[in-house]
């Protein structure tokens, strides 16, 4: 899969520069056990930034190669890690934040798990996971068992949660509260992308 995302990130299209606005939102409610933050599967580099400005300490990391190749090129000062696969190199209780923005439904669910329970082992105690899910109904990848088909990611895999896939997924936390957003996109007023959000507390 790594090849589609590689591919992703060569398009200028792709390199937003620009906050979800859910995540600033959850952003504002959090108080963090410590200011050491991880942006996994930070894409584009966006939410590090975010995270920057708002005073963390910031690791960033992405299975794509080319994109954490042109991050370590344009911000030295930042730490970006190439992870291609489901070892991540990163030590119990590191982070009091990570912020997973649109990263695991493009994983098998069991890989997903994978991640995600070695994310929980990086979070201190009363940490916190701030994330985002492609939720049921989206129509935007045009998903067909498991393949999208989607212009610049055709092939690469995805799949959509229920609430209650997203419930379960998440059943390691003490805390979570959850939400949901659904928009267009501009001139396709008949497909949806489709997303749930979370804050989870460790």
């Amino acid at each position: 899969m790594n090849h589609v995302w590689d591919k992703h990130y060569e398009r200028p299209k792709s390199k937003l520069t620009f906050p979800d606005e859910n995540l600033v939102r959850l952003l504002s409610k959090i108080q963090p056990p410590s200011q050491k933050a991880l942006d996994f599967g930070c894409g584009s580099g966006r939410h590090v930034y975010l995270l920057q400005s708002s005073g963390y300490e910031v690791t960033g990391c992405d299975n794509a190669k080319t994109t954490i190749d042109n991050l370590k090129a344009t911000e030295p000062t930042i730490r970006f890690l190439h992870t291609p696969d489901l070892t991540l190199p990163f030590s119990p209780e590191e982070f009091g934040v990570i912020v997973s923005w649109g990263v695991f439904h493009y994983n098998k669910r069991k890989d997903a798990k994978l991640l995600l329970r070695s994310l929980y082992n990086a979070l201190q105690p009363n940490g916190y996971l701030l994330g985002s899910i492609r939720a049921e109904g989206d129509t935007h990848l045009g998903l067909k068992e498991g393949t999208m088909n989607l212009a610049d990611l055709s092939g690469g895999y995805a799949e959509t949660y229920t609430l209650s896939d997203l419930e379960n997924f998440l059943l390691p936390f003490s805390e979570v509260s959850i939400g949901y957003t659904e928009r267009t996109p501009l001139g396709k007023l008949n497909e949806r992308i489709c997303h749930w959000f979370f804050l989870a507390k460790k």
